[in-house]
């Protein structure tokens, strides 16, 4: 069933530009498309790029199309796809103009849910801090490390401190799954340290072709399926292909992630892209 919801007044988004609304916490960005200032269509679409959730309102664009201002990943407003990686189309509503008042279709959009016993916790070779949600009677002390389940996969955590009851909605970047135990601890030391040789091996490809990156890090997560390359540069489809050249050779997982971004929320599509 349709629950169309008023946003505002059609006049308030001139054509060739576009608004953004908070609906039940989902932000939405509406977009005017129209030709030689006359009046278009409009088209709505969740506000964050599906890559690392980034505002696609302050990207730039053309018609239907618009740029995400991180990554340069284009995108078509008007049907959702993606030009650079198809797999990861955008989120669309429906809108209709009635009366001069457009109106939203918010039937798809669920309520956004608190996170239940949220900790602050430092994660991830660059230091991110940011809330985890835990069990409902969790308790978790000061520098104490945890086991996380993040967008990235299973990595470890260091407790900072307990969230408790916020003044405002908080998002989660993921979920404590257990306190890191001695096995944890052992399972570490067993694991092959591929490190080294995946930070060589990507520094060699990236010299021969002459790309504008710079690696300055390399990390395995705790779920032994993960490596995760840390990066200076633009965000460029050629680092997609190069995480496929690098999965040939190895039986983990290797993706690559700007060092000036945290990680998408947990459950976020961004996290197959190859790219972080």
């Amino acid at each position: 069933m349709t629950n169309w919801i008023p946003l505002g007044d059609a006049s308030e988004i001139s054509p060739g530009n576009r608004k953004s609304y908070t609906i039940r916490g989902t932000e939405i960005a509406v977009f005017h498309v129209a030709d030689n200032e006359q009046p278009g269509e409009f088209y709505a679409i969740h506000d964050s790029c599906p890559h690392q959730g980034a505002s696609l309102v302050d990207g730039d664009g053309c018609g239907t199309e618009v740029t995400c201002p991180l990554h340069d990943w284009t995108f078509d407003v008007a049907t959702g796809a993606c030009h650079d990686f198809p797999e990861f189309p955008l989120t669309r509503y429906e809108v209709k103009l009635e009366d001069g008042v457009l109106l939203l279709d918010a039937s798809t959009i669920e309520e956004e849910e608190i996170p239940v016993n949220p900790f602050l916790v430092r994660y991830g070779a660059m230091g991110w801090v940011d809330h985890f949600e835990a069990d409902e009677d969790a308790t978790y002390a000061h520098r104490e490390r945890v086991i996380l389940k993040t967008s990235r996969g299973e990595e470890v955590g260091e407790i900072l401190a307990a969230a408790g009851v916020q003044e405002t909605s908080v998002s989660s970047a993921g979920t404590i799954l257990r306190e890191f135990t001695p096995a944890d601890q052992e399972t570490l030391a067993r694991q092959e340290d591929v490190r080294a040789r995946v930070f060589q091996d990507c520094q060699t490809l990236i010299q021969e072709r002459g790309m504008p990156t710079e690696i300055i890090d390399c990390e395995q997560l705790f779920d032994q399926q993960t490596v995760v390359l840390y990066y200076l540069g633009s965000r460029m489809p050629a680092l997609e292909i190069l995480a496929q050249e690098l999965n040939a050779n190895y039986a983990w997982r290797i993706v690559f992630h700007p060092v000036d971004e945290a990680p998408a929320a947990s459950g976020c599509s961004s996290g197959g892209c190859g790219c972080g």
